[in-house]
């Protein structure tokens, strides 16, 4: 690895998860295409704990092709983690990150090098015409407006794993959950230029969809925290606060109600209820706004630094 170290450009992150119909056809395509990258590359393939022969065949792989690199995770620990660690070992000037599926194609990681050409410092792909199913698409398409809103990026595809990042921006951002969508947002906090082109895309051939419903509640809630990191990082408790303010809200109209109801004589099990269901209220404020003190003595005493995954949950495929 040390001996391209210094000559690598191009790093090609991908994470796999239990891909092994996949990852033959997936590298073939990557090496098809190196021609056209006009510089040194690297692949990154980082196996996601996968329980079939994905990582035996990334070993098998690794033979014939130099270029190649794999890191291991003992166990799931899903695709932001996987990135993470794909762009933690990359040795390039230039990140382009991926979906093993074969749903993206390398073919189109020129033209983002391309676009990279003219200055920008992250390039998203766009799947224009997206071949997902019609439950994959509509809840992406809100969670994508949703996210342009209350970000200011404005990006008609974020969840796009097709895209390129000048390593210097990418490094140092700490992701967790389902955040990998989210690396232009979070990358924005520091300047960056952000532009996008649409990207080729094919439906499955392999495999299942590692996506359901169940991630979007994870999504959302992404949503608020990234938001929270974008707008409020350096004044966390006033983000708290924002976020209390709904809570603080809900205890002043459900004590007004516990109050009119005592006065009108109601029955006496509505009153009790409102007036408790006021103190949960408040509680909640009352914990939301600790927690931006907290945050902001965090801030005011420590550095941040940047921590990588333990070594312990990964092992790395090395060259001889």
């Amino acid at each position: 690895m040390e001996e391209h170290s210094d000559n690598v450009h191009l790093s090609i992150v991908v994470p796999l998860y239990n891909e092994q119909e996949s990852v033959d056809t997936l590298v073939a395509r990557i090496a098809e295409t190196a021609p056209d990258f006009g510089h040194s590359f690297e692949l990154i393939l980082v196996d996601d704990g996968s329980t079939d022969a994905t990582w035996v065949k990334i070993m098998a792989l690794g033979h014939g092709m130099p270029q190649l690199r794999g890191i291991k995770f003992r166990r799931n620990f899903g695709q932001t983690a996987a990135m993470v660690a794909g762009i933690e070992y990359a040795m390039g000037e230039i990140i382009v990150t991926m979906d093993g599926d074969l749903q993206n194609d390398p073919a189109d990681i020129p033209k983002l090098l391309e676009m990279m050409e003219q200055g920008y410092d992250i390039v998203s792909g766009w799947r224009k015409d997206r071949k997902d199913h019609w439950s994959r698409v509509i809840p992406s398409k809100i969670a994508n407006a949703l996210i342009s809103w209350t970000t200011g990026v404005k990006l008609h595809d974020y969840g796009c794993s097709l895209k390129a990042y000048r390593a210097e921006c990418i490094r140092s951002i700490q992701a967790y959950g389902e955040m990998h969508r989210f690396f232009p947002a979070l990358v924005s906090m520091t300047g960056a230029r952000i532009t996008e082109i649409p990207v080729q895309h094919y439906p499955r051939q392999h495999g299942v969809s590692k996506y359901g419903f169940n991630r979007i509640f994870k999504v959302f809630s992404d949503i608020i925290a990234i938001n929270l990191i974008i707008k409020f990082s350096s004044l966390p408790l006033k983000g708290f606060a924002v976020l209390s303010l709904p809570f603080l809200f809900l205890s002043l109209f459900l004590g007004t109600a516990a109050i009119l109801g005592l006065m009108l004589n109601w029955s006496a099990g509505k009153p009790m209820f409102f007036l408790l269901s006021s103190v949960l209220s408040v509680t909640a404020v009352v914990h939301l706004l600790a927690l931006g003190v907290l945050a902001e003595l965090i801030i005011g005493t420590s550095d941040l630094q940047h921590t990588s995954l333990p070594e312990i949950t990964m092992k790395t495929l090395q060259k001889e």
